[in-house]
Order: structure tokens, then sequence, then C-alpha cells
């Protein structure tokens, strides 16, 4: 079948979004990581404020698609402020970047801004139209400090002195997520419940994410390229440890609040025994170097599903959920 010439180029422009979503953001993997993003803290904010059975309604199904599309802008953003990063890196011969959609010409950067303000649309438009009153502060002012950590706006000094530790602090931003889901309970249950717990129940993701992020940019010194990591700005005995902290912190806030939660030994053991793996696979690295033990990302990615997968599924099975 032939479509009419008008109708081809916004066709095809879909097509290309498509498959830059597939390979930038497969929904596979991201959606699922997005709705645990979300309903880890909002279901924890239940459990500590003594809601049972857990209750999920209208504001909480908005909330987690929205977090969905949260990220998914984000890593649009990413690719747009990094572009002509990335294709340098690509020059250079970095394997990490050859095949990006923005390199190869995949996806054009005004495809990209189309397709990112399409996003933005939806995410925005549907909590203005839809969402409650914190719901709505919480999402637009979320992404304008987002939209200013992209731009550096206010630490730009540190990012053109130490580009790893930058990219670090926009990751500390995932408490905006956590923020967001504070923001959805509130407009579902009031301010009931949101004791001190929330401190460590927001800042345990920020600990994770962070302790994916430096594990993941860690190499041998014979690897280095141009690429900025931990290990060439720290050296790697120093970089190597810094996941092992970020995990040792995620567990001393998680634990706590999961017996708060009122879940079970089973959480804490599961929890306990990821966080150890990963600690470990660093410490290994430390004092073993090898090129095959530099690859930490998908230890630390174990231990997030574990963490924040598992306390989600936790707190499913321990309190029973009803639709509200």
């Amino acid at each position: 079948m032939t479509w009419p010439l008008r109708l081809q180029t916004p066709l095809r422009g879909i097509s290309r979004a498509a498959r830059y979503i597939q390979a930038m953001f497969p929904p596979a993997v991201l959606v699922p990581i997005g709705l645990v993003q979300f309903f880890s803290v909002y279901l924890a904010l239940e459990a500590l404020a003594g809601v049972a059975p857990l209750r999920i309604g209208g504001y909480a199904v908005l909330g987690a698609a929205a977090t969905v599309l949260w990220t998914l802008l984000i890593r649009i953003d990413d690719d747009l402020t990094d572009a002509g990063h990335d294709a340098r890196m690509a020059a250079a011969g970095d394997p990490r970047y050859r095949t990006r959609p923005t390199v190869t010409g995949a996806i054009t950067r005004r495809e990209l801004r189309v397709l990112q303000g399409t996003t933005l649309g939806l995410f925005v438009g549907t909590n203005l139209v839809f969402g409650g009153r914190a719901m709505r502060i919480a999402a637009v002012g979320g992404y304008v400090v987002t939209w200013l950590g992209f731009r550096w706006f206010f630490i730009g000094s540190l990012a053109r002195g130490a580009p790893p530790l930058a990219y670090l602090a926009r990751k500390i931003l995932t408490v905006l997520f956590g923020l967001y889901a504070l923001a959805v309970f509130a407009d579902d249950f009031g301010a009931r419940g949101l004791t001190g717990w929330v401190v460590p129940l927001l800042l345990a993701p920020c600990a994770g994410v962070a302790a994916w992020e430096t594990a993941r940019k860690i190499r041998m010194p014979g690897d280095e390229t141009d690429y900025a990591t931990y290990s060439k700005a720290l050296g790697w005995r120093t970089a190597a440890l810094l996941p092992a902290a970020f995990v040792t912190l995620s567990v001393a806030c998680l634990l706590p609040v999961s017996g708060v939660a009122g879940l079970g030994p089973g959480y804490a053991a599961a929890l306990l025994v990821a966080a150890a793996v990963t600690v470990g696979a660093c410490l290994r690295f430390r004092f073993r170097p090898s090129r095959a033990r530099a690859r930490l990302g998908g230890y630390a990615q174990l231990y997030g599903v574990v963490a924040h997968g598992g306390l989600a599924l936790a707190l499913l099975v321990h309190h029973g959920v009803v639709r509200a």
C-alpha cells in the first residue's frame, strides 16, 4: 500500500521516533523500571501511614504513567544535550557510541525535539488536566528543575571542571521522582503518615542510581578513552569504592524503612544478599583488578532490581492491594 505524499513525512517521523525509543528507551525494560520507581515509593508511603490493605486509585495510575513519561523525557534531554559529544566519541572509536541513533542519523535533532515536545506535552498536560493540586506542582516544578539540571544553570563550574561528578550530581535529581510520588500520595491521602521516615525512603533511590552511575563508568587504565569515567577522574582504586559506598548508603536507608513498613525478614535478607554481592564485586576489582572485573554496572543493576522491585513486591505481598 502506498500512502499519500502528505502522510508519508509524518508517518516516517513516527517510525523513526519508534525506532529511537526501542534503541534508547526499550519499553520492555524501562517501562517496568519506571513503574517500580513510582510504586515502590508510593506504596511504601501508604504502609508507613498505616493504610491496609494498600490502595491504588486513579491518581496512582496516572502518577505511574507520568513517571514513565518523565524518564523518557530525561533520556531525550540527555541525547539532545550530548549529541555533539556523542558524535565526537563515535569518531574517536568508542564502541558505546557508534550505533546511537543521533550518531548514525537514524533520528535527527529536529525529530528528537518534536518527540521531546510531544512527550513533555503529555507529561505536563495529563497532570494539569487530570492530576491533583500537589501533582501539578510537583510535575511542573520537577521538570523545570530537571531542565535546569541538564543545562547546568546552577553548577556550571562543576560540569566544566569534572564532567563525571557533574553527571553524578544530575543522577541525584532522582529525588524528584520520589517527591512526585509523595505529591500523588498527598493528593490521595493528605499529609498523614508523612513522618521523618520519608527522608530515607526518598534518599534510597538516589543512592541506588548513584551506585549504578558510578559502577558503569569504571575502566582499567589501558581501556580508557576520551569518555569521561570515574576511574579516569579519580583513579580506578578510588572509583571502585564509590558504588560500594552508595549501595551501603541505600541499605542503611531501606532496612529501617522496611521494618517500620511492616515487611518480613525475607525482603531484608534479599536486600543484604544483593548488597553483599555488589559490594563484593567492587572490592574484588579493587584488590584484584582486571578488565572483566571492571564491569560492575550489572551488579549495581541487580542490586537496584532487588532493592526497589523487591520493595514494591514485598509491600504487595505483606499488605495486599485493592482498587481505590
